[in-house]
């Protein structure tokens, strides 16, 4: 293959032609990886030409087609491999999960259909239902252990002259753990393995899980502490969390770097590729990022290291990407049905960002809204109304945000669950109230002015207006059009002069002068 990825500095990486290189000059094994697997490369090739080629192929190898002994495959999910899980239990202690993406619903018809089952390293085998897979979300089997000496998982699905479509879906592998453990995300319900050949990136919180005790202190810039235990069959492993400094030397950081890729197969950056979406909103979860299923489109802004990033987005489940260019590192992603899973500089990088069409399931449930009136609390029970009190109380009885936007700009935030009051609420005002990320209610605040009183009565505007009805008229203003409405339903002896004011839109130029002074 021609092209490599570049370590060329510091947490950098961009891509490479192998005719750019001298082979006669001494590259570090650490220098090039493959674009596609994230696996170690070396420079070579012939008289005439360059060309990067792998090294031989081990047990732990990510599976590639660029490689010479390499497995074809016919799906993006084929070549990434099934997600390893982390979850935390009632006793804050870990346990493990095999991540099995959600299948459409034809195909799950068709596996429960022909009793289809899949079975984990010969050990534990699972009949494809309801129950226990989905069609909308990630389903999670628990694993009571690990492969030995970095092995993977591997799987089979029965009968095999049926599986071929769900194969597509869900890999015949996962990955498995280093001799030093494994790097997980870390998110609200637990994390995610990352996988080897991917990247991580400095001052990103992860969990570290491993069997020795101790962090490895000869290696600057860990800075990560024990948060307790993952509990498996035959053995019980530390969990640390923290991050990989980037506060150190040049030469301490290629030391940590050089240990992350020999013992944990990851690679470490400063600036990690990735697709954050702009426009429209979107809820980031552990599995990707759920699109409304009204949207066609995500914009989204491209980080990366090279000043030209390659950006490739598949759709469903097809082996070949499309390529997309980018703008200023703006981009447009065209959603379908189907999920599609978005890549930066790297084609199959199992940390690359889905997007998932969903339709929007809000649960408002569990939180309570008041407004302070006479001043007892009363429940207001319709939501995006027009509030007319300056205090509102929020009962969440679910993690939820409020966010208060006041007229002049300032913007106060609060939240969680419990009991939380905004005070001192003007006119224009604007709280917004949000669970999971979603909108579920806005609350305008119209504080109504109190008028001024008038300083004659309704007995002294009908006469002075039956005292001026012969004069001659002139087109009546339009701001004392506005004031007459608002004053129209508050007098009796009055209204129907000023009705017929309304109606022939005219009146005395002393009458004008009357109403100014009596409604400003």
């Amino acid at each position: 293959m021609k092209t490599a990825l570049d370590f060329y500095e510091r947490g950098k990486q961009k891509e490479a032609n192998a005719d750019e290189y001298d082979r006669s000059r001494y590259y570090s094994k650490d220098k090039f990886i493959c674009p596609e697997c994230g696996e170690a490369v070396h420079l070579t090739g012939s008289r005439y030409s360059n060309h990067f080629a792998h090294f031989k192929k081990s047990e732990v190898s990510a599976e590639c087609d660029r490689r010479v002994d390499g497995r074809p495959t016919d799906s993006v999910y084929e070549r990434i491999g099934l997600p390893i899980y982390m979850r935390k239990n009632s006793s804050e202690d870990f346990y493990l999960c095999m991540g099995f993406k959600a299948l459409p619903p034809i195909l799950m018809e068709k596996a429960i259909k022909e009793s289809m089952s899949v079975k984990i390293d010969g050990k534990n085998t699972y009949r494809i239902n309801n129950e226990r897979f989905s069609c909308e979300r990630t389903a999670l089997i628990p694993l009571d252990y690990i492969p030995l000496s970095g092995h993977k998982y591997h799987l089979c699905y029965e009968p095999m002259n049926k599986a071929y479509a769900v194969s597509q879906h869900w890999s015949d592998y996962a990955d498995g753990f280093s001799y030093e453990g494994a790097i997980f995300t870390v998110s609200e319900q637990g994390g995610k393995k990352i996988r080897h050949g991917d990247s991580i990136t400095t001052e990103e919180q992860y969990y570290w899980v491993r069997r020795q005790p101790q962090l490895p202190s000869f290696i600057p810039g860990i800075k990560m502490k024990r948060c307790g235990c993952l509990k498996l069959k035959d053995v019980t492993l530390n969990v640390f969390c923290g991050i990989f400094s980037s506060d150190i030397s040049d030469t301490e950081f290629d030391n940590l770097t050089s240990y992350l890729r020999s013992n944990l197969k990851i690679h470490l950056l400063e600036k990690q590729p990735e697709f954050v979406p702009i426009w429209p909103p979107v809820v980031k979860t552990e599995d990707g990022y759920i699109v409304n299923s009204k949207e066609q489109s995500v914009y989204g802004y491209v980080v990366s290291s090279n000043e030209n990033p390659r950006i490739y987005v598949y759709h469903g489940i097809r082996k070949i990407p499309d390529e997309l260019n980018s703008v200023n590192h703006l981009t447009c992603v065209k959603v379908c049905d189907q999920e599609v899973l978005v890549n930066i500089d790297r084609k199959y990088a199992s940390s690359g960002i889905l997007l998932l069409k969903r339709s929007r399931a809000i649960i408002t449930n569990g939180t309570e809204i008041y407004e302070l009136i006479d001043d007892k609390y009363s429940l207001i029970r319709k939501e995006n109304l027009y509030r007319k009190c300056n205090r509102i109380l929020f009962k969440a009885g679910h993690s939820t945000d409020f966010i208060l936007v006041r007229k002049s700009g300032q913007i106060e935030k609060n939240g969680g669950i419990g009991e939380y009051i905004f005070v001192d609420l003007q006119d224009g005002d604007l709280i917004y109230v949000l669970q999971n990320k979603y909108l579920v209610n806005l609350l305008v605040i119209s504080i109504e002015k109190q008028q001024a009183d008038t300083r004659i009565g309704d007995e002294e505007l009908c006469r002075l207006l039956k005292k001026y009805k012969g004069t001659k008229k002139v087109q009546l203003p339009h701001k004392l059009r506005t004031k007459i409405y608002e004053i129209q339903d508050k007098v009796t002896l009055s209204r129907t002069y000023l009705d017929n004011i309304l109606k022939s839109n005219c009146t005395s130029m002393a009458m004008i002068k009357v109403l100014e002074e009596i409604l400003k």
